[in-house]
């Protein structure tokens, strides 16, 4: 989900940024709208966007290739508050890990704003109301729709990474490339995801059920029962796959190898904070503030959960 900066051509960068530019401002004017409409929303938009972050940012180890990936989560996201309101959060997101973190590129924030947050959850969110039309079980569906979403992402930048290399590799041979170095990573991380996704969907309907959409609320009790099996995969999954973190990050790999052997190897972010005193200061403060939000909005879900208790 992060394609570096000098991976793509400088004409194709700034030709997807221009390309983000409206989406952006289209995510932002909604969101407008829906805060004046429902300012409870606003408390799972401020935890959406730290969980964001922390997600895209946490490597996970995948043992069996010896790699690193990142999970995506705005496929959950978009059938959580939307899809048009999962965009501005993501670039929100993109830019502070491109800016104090090194990962993705300034001139590369409009693609992967559009991989990542406007792509993915408008394939999670089709996939959604297909599976739920075909009458598959809540939870199944989520997984399935959020698990394909996640891979939607890498798949899309497969794609402009092939694009943009077309004029020195054939883009068929760059995208096959793109594809058999992410399978092996990508799939199992999946299913990971696709489970989170269903146990994230469950909590959120256990503890703020007000919160959820009304086609994510679980309908029979046989589907309940489902939640049980589910939660107990997600722990044995990630036993399996949290095994220490000493693997090279999937995404430089790929990306920054066959965009390097094509004549457009990586290079030093435009604007980079992560390095020196100055930028270790400005990461903490970052990484402060943002476990401050997410801190605050778990007070206020708790206290309203204690009030709605005390009232029933």
């Amino acid at each position: 989900m992060h394609l570096a900066e000098g991976t793509l051509p400088l004409t194709h960068a700034l030709g997807w940024c221009a390309l983000a530019t409206p989406v952006l401002l289209y995510s932002v004017r909604h969101e407008r709208k829906q805060q004046e409409t429902d300012s409870q929303s606003s408390l799972l938009m401020a935890g959406a966007t730290c969980l964001l972050i922390a997600v895209t940012l946490l490597p996970v180890p995948v043992p069996v290739v010896g790699a690193t990936t990142h999970m995506c989560m705005t496929p959950v996201f978009a059938l959580l508050v939307g899809a048009r309101r999962i965009i501005w959060p993501t670039f929100f997101v993109l830019l502070l890990q491109a800016l104090f973190f090194a990962h993705g590129g300034i001139t590369t924030l409009g693609v992967n704003t559009l991989s990542l947050g406007l792509v993915g959850p408008l394939v999670a969110s089709a996939l959604w109301l297909l599976a739920r039309s075909c009458r598959v079980p809540r939870d199944i569906a989520v997984g399935f729709a959020c698990g394909l979403g996640g891979l939607s992402v890498y798949l899309v930048d497969a794609c402009v990474l092939a694009l943009g290399l077309s004029s020195s590799t054939p883009p068929t041979a760059t995208l096959v490339a793109v594809i058999i170095g992410f399978a092996p990573v990508q799939i199992p991380l999946a299913l990971v995801e696709g489970l989170l996704s269903a146990f994230l969907v469950r909590t959120l309907e256990q503890r703020r059920p007000e919160l959820l959409p009304s086609g994510l609320l679980k309908k029979s009790s046989k589907e309940r029962s489902r939640s049980v099996v589910v939660s107990n995969t997600i722990v044995l999954l990630c036993l399996l796959l949290l095994n220490g973190c000493t693997y090279e990050g999937i995404d430089g790999t790929v990306f920054g190898a066959i965009a390097g052997s094509s004549g457009h190897p990586p290079e030093e972010s435009l604007i980079d904070l992560s390095q020196g005193e100055v930028g270790l200061a400005m990461t903490i403060i970052v990484l402060f503030t943002l476990g401050f939000v997410a801190g605050r909005v778990w007070e206020r879900l708790m206290r309203s959960e204690n009030v709605h208790s005390r009232e029933s």
